[in-house]
């Protein structure tokens, strides 16, 4: 057990360059529990963990409005003290409160700053605040309060002195709370004064072991303090585990091979994994070397060496002395010292950041690091469920599974179906056994990527380097396990992570269940989906209309072929109406009840012993909900496909394959994501659309699937002037009418111009380049441009074929981002795009146009390229040209000239005929060279 300890500092700018290493080095230094820091001056888009350790529980109030950074408070609470945010006390006042618990003890913390000079509202306004948590005093044993008051009050006589006001209304604030403010010595020095302007105030002093105040990171120092209550920070057991890095992986594939030859002989499938298990984790335990993890706190930052520890300790020390006597030479001799710390932080941490990226594990620490700043595994400690808050991780885990089960369709309301096989051309195909042998095995194994082990503890770097010597016998146990469609319950049992979808991160419900599986069981869900897939696309079981889970399809190609269907419709018909419906299923996964799926995957033809594996994969699962170190009792999975498996996609698929059947209108889907549209222009036409609904809605009524009105929308897609609106429902609930809506990643207008999607994209791209900037400020040009071609480029060219931008107004909103990005990589001259080999945003949108338009040419995508393009007629000059030349489809208006049916067409006759026959492997390489090229003799 620990003592609890206190940090609170003004930081006059969390996010300047020069004060960036001394907060963390601050942090790190004083390893404190709980932390309030004054004037962080930080905005809304700017990332928690960017500048407080990631080990912290983050609760910030920043100031809004303004012409530049100002203000702003933020309370840092390591997770085992359960901090809760109490913003029903925090008014409109610059101040964060939250409770914290400890044992049986529960205290209220506040963070407060008052700006000097501060008006009669801003103070009243934070007067109010100590009112409110006054009156919830009598909840909590106790309350500490922290923060730069900038008060004209003399702390070090008794009693205080009270200057001008406000100062006497605080001072009866402080007063009617019993707070003792326990700071004695000047926070704040300069040449002509020495004040006590940040202030810790406690209703119990015997609360507080020790105050101190050290040197901070702006003009004012900080301060220190140690409770007298205690609490034991979670830190995992010392344990001892496989070091592979160390391993000797041919000796360990020797002894592999050898032992497990005797699995052959064992045909139970159960046993045959027991005995499977054991023997490997023998070899291990015999051959691979150990290390110790846990046990210990790390720490967080390499660059905090023990040199920089001694140097801030001796810093402290100089510190100490001048602060005793307040003699001029001594407080010289500290600023020195001062000094060359701060400027050995930041050599330490800028000398790290030039190096990162650099070593032989380069790539993997360039993305920790980023990770750590950027994803952290959940933003708040305690969650709410009708009312109730929970904070205790136990708690908390199994309130997820509960949440988890309600999710569950009862199998019962959906049994099993028995239905005649579907029928193919002349003959009846079924799946009746799958086939597989060592070498495919082996083949799967040296493919296994870095992923979490099931609950078996079976290894990726195991599986990888020894697949040569496992493939045999996992063979063998697939095999078995394949026939008599048995599976070990490690394969079966999930341990499960929530996942934080959209709505408030407090409630539990926002949250679905990823199950992480065994990544041995992993390998014959492969070789199961494999097969299943080509059987099941050689009946062409899959609608054309479903994009989700397929091989060559994507968001890009259903998102691509539905804009360019409504673009050229609009356009045909000046004045038309398309009217869209956006279906939400709710927790559609979750819900797939297994006999019914059984009952499909019989119907189209799966039926002996890959029915049977299937039906056991399905049924009899468990799955535990692991959080913050604490997992759930296991519980049963009633229905649904596993979210994380493998064949979980496929599966789903299958279920939901028959859903467009007898639907006239439009219908599109990615797996759940449903879009079903039609060209009204009359009330029939209407009517139309809400019986296609309503046979949407029965499918799912039928199938344990359930539409969530509230989450799905109607847009009257339209060039006209006036709307036309008619009413669309849900089992009689009318559906929302909105102007935009997000469909897979990208904004759609009622209009369908660009702009909405460009600025969307424009600005996401420009806060992650903000973050890349700021957090990588210091590394090579190499890691800078990984960075920008990693994390933000994605971001301005997703699914660009759909909604690739044609007005140079909205290509000037995103050149001006890869501007700033290669003046981000190369500093304030950046050299020419072709030098920088990074492309001009004109000639990246070519290039997209080009390359899917290729890529669908040569099969590597599946999508109807030329459903509106035509070839056009032979001239008299082309007779000696093998090349058809594409005529583009008819377009009335520019509107309908945007559409990539039509604006592809012309650059890609341009194309040498070279290029348009060379394989699709070489195309982007040559495309970029050809267009590099026309830049080039643009420019001269």
């Amino acid at each position: 057990m620990d003592a609890i300890k206190i940090l609170s500092f003004n930081a006059r700018s969390l996010k300047g360059r020069k004060t960036v290493a001394a907060t963390f080095a601050l942090f790190e230094f004083h390893s404190a529990d709980i932390c309030a820091v004054n004037e962080t001056w930080l905005a809304p888009d700017l990332k928690n963990h960017e500048f407080i350790p990631r080990e912290y529980f983050v609760l910030r109030k920043d100031r809004l409005g303004g012409r530049r950074a100002a203000g702003g408070v933020l309370l840092a609470i390591r997770p085992h003290l359960q901090p809760r945010r109490l913003q029903h006390l925090e008014g409109g006042a610059e101040i964060v409160w939250a409770s914290v618990r400890t044992g049986r003890l529960r205290l209220l913390v506040g963070s407060a700053y008052r700006r000097p000079n501060a008006d009669v509202e801003y103070n009243t306004a934070l007067l109010r605040s100590l009112e409110s948590a006054a009156r919830e005093q009598h909840n909590f044993d106790g309350i500490l309060l922290m923060g730069d008051f900038n008060l004209d009050i003399k702390w070090d006589v008794e009693p205080p002195v009270v200057g001008v006001q406000p100062a006497d209304a605080f001072m009866d604030a402080f007063a009617e709370m019993s707070l003792a403010q326990l700071i004695k010595t000047p926070t704040r020095t300069t040449d002509s004064s020495a004040k006590i302007l940040d202030l810790l105030l406690c209703d119990i002093p015997a609360l507080v072991e020790e105050t101190r105040v050290v040197p901070g990171t702006s003009d004012h120092e900080a301060l220190v303090a140690r409770l007298a209550v205690s609490a034991r920070r979670p830190i995992s057991a010392p344990k001892q585990v496989p070091n592979y890095q160390r391993a000797n992986w041919s000796v360990l594939n020797e002894e592999l091979e050898r032992r497990l030859y005797d699995v052959h002989g064992e045909e139970d499938v159960i046993n045959a994994w027991e005995r499977w298990k054991k023997t490997v984790f023998d070899c291990i335990e015999e051959i691979v070397p150990k290390k110790k993890v846990g046990g210990r706190r790390k720490s967080r930052h390499p660059w905090m060496t023990k040199q920089l520890k001694q140097l801030i300790s001796i810093r402290d020390e100089f510190f100490n002395e001048w602060r005793i006597c307040r003699k001029e030479e001594k407080r010289q001799v500290y600023l020195r010292a001062r000094r060359s710390t701060q400027a050995a932080v930041r050599a330490a941490r800028d000398d790290w950041l030039w190096h990162l990226g650099l070593s032989k594990n380069g790539s993997n620490e360039l993305w920790r690091f980023i990770n750590s700043k950027a994803k952290v595994p959940f933003d708040t400690t305690s969650f709410e469920i009708d009312g109730r808050t929970f904070s205790s991780p136990e708690l908390i885990a199994e309130k997820f599974s509960e949440v988890f089960q309600l999710n569950f369709s009862q199998e019962q309301s959906f049994p099993y179906i028995r239905r005649t096989t579907q029928q193919a051309t002349g003959t009846t195909q079924q799946l009746c056994v799958l086939h597989l042998a060592p070498a495919h095995v082996q083949f799967l194994l040296q493919r296994t990527k870095p992923a979490a082990p099931g609950c078996d503890g079976i290894t990726a770097p195991l599986m990888k380097n020894c697949a040569a010597a496992l493939s045999s016998s996992l063979c063998h146990i697939f095999r078995r396990s394949l026939c008599t469609g048995e599976i070990p319950a490690d394969w079966k049992t999930a341990a499960v992570t929530p996942i934080h979808k959209d709505g408030p991160k407090e409630d539990v419900r926002n949250y679905r269940p990823i199950s992480i599986t065994s990544l041995v069981g992993k390998v014959l869900e492969r070789i199961v989906r494999d097969q299943l897939t080509n059987f099941l696309e050689s009946k062409n079981v899959f609608p054309v209309n479903q994009h989700g889970f397929r091989a060559r399809r994507s968001c890009t190609t259903l998102l691509t072929g539905l804009i360019d269907t409504w673009t050229a419709i609009l356009d045909e018909k000046s004045g038309s109406h398309l009217h869209a419906i956006m279906l939400d299923l709710s927790k559609a996964f979750d819900r797939v009840p297994h006999g019914r799926l059984i009952s499909k995957l019989q119907h189209y033809g799966v039926g002996g012993e890959v029915l049977r594996w299937l039906e056991n994969f399905l049924t009899g699962r468990t799955q535990y909900v692991k959080f913050g170190g604490a997992c759930s009792a296991p519980a049963g999975v009633l229905s649904g496909v596993v979210q994380g498996s493998v064949i979980g996609p496929l599966l789903f698929n299958v279920f939901i394959a028959d859903l467009p059947k007898d639907i006239s209108s439009g219908f599109e889907q990615y797996a759940d994501d449903t879009t079903l549209w039609r060209d009204v222009s009359t009330p029939e036409d209407a009517d139309a659309l809400q019986e296609d609904l309503n046979r949407v809605y029965l499918w799912c009524a039928n199938n344990g699937m359930q539409l969530n009105q509230r989450k799905s929308y109607v847009m009257d897609l339209t060039r006209a002037r006036a709307p036309l609106y008619f009413e669309y429902a849900v089992d009689g609930e009318p559906l929302q009418y909105v102007d935009k809506q997000r469909l897979l990643g990208v904004q759609i207008s009622s209009d369908l111009r660009l702009n909405v999607q460009t600025d969307a994209a424009r600005a996401k791209a420009a806060r992650v380049l903000g973050f890349a900037a700021r957090n990588l400020r210091g590394c090579t040009q190499r890691v800078k441009r990984v960075a920008y071609l990693s994390l933000v480029k994605p971001i301005l060219t997703y699914g660009l074929p759909a909604w690739h931008p044609t007005t140079q107004a909205n290509i000037n909103k995103m050149e001006r981002v890869q501007k700033r990005a290669l003046r981000f990589i190369h500093g304030r001259r950046p050299p020419p795009p072709q030098e920088a080999n990074i492309m001009p945003m004109n000639m990246h949108l070519a290039y997209t146009d080009l390359n899917f338009f290729k890529r669908c040419e040569g099969g590597a995508i599946d999508f109807n390229n030329r459903a509106r393009i035509t070839v056009r007629r032979q001239l008299r000059g082309d007779a000696n040209n093998r090349h058809q030349r594409l005529q583009p489809p008819p377009a009335r208006s520019v509107f309908g000239q945007r559409a990539f049916s039509f604006r592809v067409v012309q650059p890609w006759n341009d194309l040498p005929p070279e290029l348009k026959d060379c394989p699709v492997a070489e195309f982007p390489s040559l495309c970029k060279k050809y267009l590099w090229q026309v830049y080039s003799d643009s420019d001269q």
